[in-house]
């Protein structure tokens, strides 16, 4: 892994909750939710020679025409790959963020139509006013194919700044062995929506999944000492949350009624900080009720039959764990269940 892999912070600001009433309370009970990955059209491929633009993750754009490789009889050491791919990286950003643009680390590391788009890319950057340019990656590469001399590479690359419209870049890869070891000779950009590495963004949808599954447990009773929330609760959820719970421990009210849930990935803003997309169905038990009687208060309207209701979580990595910090949505919304065409390809 790249010694820049580590150097990402946490991205764009958080948006204040509206939980400002008991129904609010609920991770249900949002407001509007930022649920589009964005398909903005993406600058000619990192290390391209063509001018097309990839649109979605289907297409391609090829250095050169693609090579395929699906012989497994004598398949190379993935870390010998993986280590080339990544000294590409280091040799890429190092000329990105060089005075001359020179081709010489490159070189060593990629075949020659590689170089030049890769110094075009830089030099189309230039041109618009940029100089030379700083950036931090973070590789998640899968060989995907490979035989004694060819390997075929996907990665969701996590760059700061990108090239693209998004921190994801989704790549494919062809390299070859030479006499000098392994060097890549083709790169293609999938898409131009972004993606999401694969097991962080299971990461990251099992601790939003974590926050419900343990909720009775903080809600019923309402408990805001619980210690389960600074294991699931990042600020500034954390401080509302709390606040809910000091509120329902008062009134000896509980929160009940656990949601069906459908959430995706539909925006990387850092490596430790994503959105994810939520089209839920409300337990039709969900709502506020008093912990000694068990009789329902009036503070939730009651679900109706067939609603769902559309939210939107910030999830951040703090502390080895993937923790909600800033929740939103609508109640009783129209919306599709996940996969739906707004949520990143996970890579």
């Amino acid at each position: 892994m790249s010694p820049r892999c580590s150097l990402f912070g946490t991205g764009g600001p958080t948006r204040p909750p509206l939980f400002a009433s008991v129904a609010l309370a609920t991770l249900l009970v949002v407001a509007a939710c930022s649920g589009s990955s964005g398909s903005t059209s993406t600058q000619a491929s990192l290390e391209s020679t063509s001018t097309s633009n990839p649109t979605s993750a289907s297409s391609s754009t090829s250095l050169s025409p693609a090579t395929s490789s699906t012989s497994t009889t004598t398949a190379p050491p993935t870390d010998e790959v993986t280590a080339a791919w990544s000294a590409y990286w280091e040799a890429w950003a190092d000329v990105r963020a060089s005075d001359d643009l020179d081709p010489g680390p490159l070189e060593a590391t990629a075949s020659p139509n590689v170089v030049a788009g890769a110094i075009a890319l830089f030099e189309r950057q230039r041109s618009s006013g940029g100089g030379p340019v700083e950036t931090d990656f973070e590789l998640h590469p899968t060989v995907v194919a490979a035989d004694a001399d060819r390997a075929t590479i996907e990665d969701c690359v996590l760059l700061a700044p990108s090239f693209t419209s998004t921190v994801g870049v989704w790549h494919e890869a062809d390299l070859l062995r030479t006499d000098k070891g392994w060097i890549v000779d083709h790169v293609r950009v999938r898409s131009a929506a972004g993606c999401v590495p694969k097991e962080m963004a299971e990461a990251a949808v099992a601790g939003y999944e974590a926050f419900y599954a343990a909720w009775p447990e903080f809600w019923d009773p309402a408990d805001p000492d619980s210690p389960l929330l600074d294991d699931l609760l990042a600020e500034p959820q954390l401080s509302v949350i709390v606040d809910l719970l000091t509120e329902h421990q008062e009134r000896g009210a509980a929160l009940r009624g656990q949601p069906t849930l459908h959430p995706e990935i539909v925006e990387v803003r850092s490596p430790t900080e994503f959105v994810i997309r939520n089209c839920l169905e409300p337990d039709p038990e969900y709502g506020l009720y008093d912990s000694e009687s068990g009789e329902r208060l009036d503070d939730v309207p009651p679900v109706r039959s067939g609603q769902t209701n559309l939210e939107s979580a910030v999830m951040v990595l703090e502390g080895g764990r993937w923790k909600v910090s800033d929740l939103q949505g609508q109640v009783d919304f129209a919306c599709e269940f996940a996969p739906t065409d707004r949520g990143l390809p996970s890579v």
